[in-house]
């Protein structure tokens, strides 16, 4: 009998902790007067169990570092308790696991169940500063955005369910990184509620009739077109092969989400468990070469684990293998051309040799990341053309049964078990599977020691060969980013701009995507400015200094014919 109680005692308290840690969000697009969506209405409930403390409890709001939120902040805060209203006063900032927050503290102490309204409006399209997809923004017929993006909620670190339900028109429909549909149940943690995705409106669809439970790809902005279609279809095989390349379930949902609007001409993705969503500018294709290649760069992120990272360091890593294995992945399935492998390959050496932030040490990369131009490169080519030259000479060790993508199935193994993956880990590991020549080149790496991939690092069928390069320099100091109003300031006369005849004072009269000039050793920009009323186009080489580059060539097309001014030899390299 007292067994029986006790089992009863047991099931009561677990249907109980899971009624008191249930939270009912309701969702909302809010709209202004002329019908255009402005925004988001959200409202919860946060159980009696969740809230009740002799604390005053503390509302978060992610300020999405590095966007700088401007008028995307809480607006119309209502809630309330079983005693009444409850008022809730800013103080100071917290940061939680890496991430900051502003804080909004109450008044008193809650009792019983807390409700809580408030609106959040759209951020700006423009983002005052560079970082990674997660604002809230209107696209299409709908508004897209991470939940991080609107949610003031208070922090914990137990399991959270919740019970999300979308009001929306007839014809509209919403999906998340949680599942498909206006009414979603699902249970999370607070740090991956935040980073979860969301589209809501009139979505674009597609559901892989050979992966059944796997691959889905939702879309605003675009709409169900043959565009859409030949999109979806490849990047369903592409799921496939990185899937089974990284051992990934092939029974576990996996969603494609992007949002095409007006905003600025850069694409960029973000990815999170088991989703990632892609901004394209209006006017992109979703077939073109560039989001092709960044969408399998996004789904490499979703199967390759992350290091242990509470101080931004591990980027050499989890960007570093995503540009690698995205690009080397596909080239091997026979899903880019040869000629494509190459221009992505010679384009990240380019961003690398090009860069005068390359030899940062690591230690200092979240110092420089989101510092302007071309910063935010400097991990991602680093740890790109670190594990090139792992890849090679692996093969020149004659390490057997080892390669790159062995090793890092190895590491998402060892943080499958539940033990924790560091830098540390992966050094241990290099060193068991390959001996201490690859940890002496790791810590090289890690200092910023100039990298040079060894000959046979794209392949077998591809050799190097030294290129005369320049730094990537505007001649400016501001703006940081080439947008739209933006005036141009810290002109040096000298530079190739100044020659060209751009002038402090000028304004830019539309925003240009730097990016294809990171990866070119030879591409000029053109940036059109206006002054005394008038527009003018200025056309110049961004690239200042000699240093030697190095690019990789097909050794069975004879490509390796390079015109002679292209050459400088190695003793031109800058350390």
């Amino acid at each position: 009998m007292l067994l029986k109680k006790l089992l009863v005692a047991i099931i009561l308290l677990g249907i109980c902790t899971k009624a008191h840690s249930q939270i009912k969000l309701q969702l909302k697009m809010s709209h202004a007067d002329n019908n255009v969506i402005n925004g988001i209405s959200v409202t919860y409930v946060l159980p009696q169990g969740y809230s009740d403390s002799k604390d005053k409890t503390i509302l978060l709001f992610d300020k999405l570092t590095p966007l700088q939120r401007t008028r995307d902040t809480v607006f119309d805060l209502n809630a309330k308790d079983s005693s009444g209203l409850v008022k809730f006063h800013q103080v100071k900032s917290k940061t939680i696991n890496g991430n900051d927050y502003s804080c909004l503290q109450a008044d008193r102490s809650i009792t019983g169940p807390l409700q809580i309204s408030y609106r959040v409006p759209l951020a700006n399209p423009i983002p005052a500063q560079s970082g990674p997809v997660r604002d809230l923004q209107a696209a299409g017929d709908g508004i897209s955005g991470s939940f991080g993006s609107f949610l003031l909620l208070p922090y914990t670190d137990k399991n959270m369910e919740i019970q999300l339900d979308w009001e929306l028109p007839e014809k509209a429909d919403a999906v998340c990184s949680y599942g498909p549909g206006k009414s979603v149940k699902f249970q999370t943690t607070f740090g991956d509620l935040l980073e979860a995705q969301f589209l809501a409106g009139k979505l674009s669809s597609f559901v892989s009739t050979n992966h059944p439970g796997g691959f889905s790809m939702y879309g605003l902005g675009k709409g169900s077109n043959s565009e859409f279609g030949d999109a979806a279809n490849w990047s369903a095989k592409t799921y496939q092969v990185i899937r089974d390349s990284l051992e990934g379930s092939p029974e576990k949902p996996f969603y494609y989400f992007f949002r095409s609007y007006d905003g600025p001409p850069l694409s960029s993705g973000r990815a999170t468990s088991g989703s990632f969503v892609l901004y394209v500018p209006t006017g992109t294709s979703l077939n073109d070469e560039d989001i092709k290649s960044l969408s399998a760069h996004e789904m490499i992120h979703v199967f390759v684990a992350d290091l242990y990272d509470p101080e931004g360091l591990a980027d050499w890593y989890v960007e570093g293998i995503a540009d690698y294995l995205s690009v080397k992945l596909l080239y091997d399935a026979g899903l880019i051309s040869e000629k494509r492998y190459l221009e992505l390959r010679n384009g990240e050496l380019a961003e690398y040799y090009t860069n005068r932030l390359r030899n940062v040490p690591n230690q200092k990369i979240p110092q420089i990341m989101w510092s302007g131009r071309n910063a935010w490169t400097t991990p991602y080519t680093r740890g790109a053309l670190y594990f090139a030259d792992l890849e090679g000479k692996l093969r020149q060790h004659r390490v057997k049964k080892v390669s790159v993508l062995s090793l890092i199935r190895e590491m998402n193994g060892i943080k499958a078990s539940g033990r924790q993956t560091t830098v540390q880990t992966w050094a241990d590991l290099i060193k068991k599977r390959a001996g201490d020549w690859a940890v002496a080149d790791f810590k090289l790496m890690m200092s910023g020691r100039l990298l040079i991939p060894v000959n046979n690092a794209y392949g077998e069928n591809f050799k190097r060969k030294p290129v005369a390069a320049q730094f990537f320099d505007l001649g400016f100091d501001k703006p940081k980013a080439i947008k739209a109003g933006e005036v141009i300031a810290g002109l040096d006369p000298k530079s190739p701009a100044g020659l060209a005849g751009l002038k402090n004072g000028d304004t830019i009269s539309s925003a240009i995507n730097l990016i294809p000039a990171y990866e070119s050793y030879t591409s000029a920009i053109t940036i059109t400015v206006k002054r005394k009323g008038i527009d003018f186009p200025i056309t110049f080489q961004p690239r200042i200094g000699h240093v030697t580059g190095y690019k990789w060539f097909s050794v069975a097309s004879g490509s390796t014919r390079l015109k002679k001014h292209l050459y400088r030899r190695p003793k031109d390299q800058v350390h």
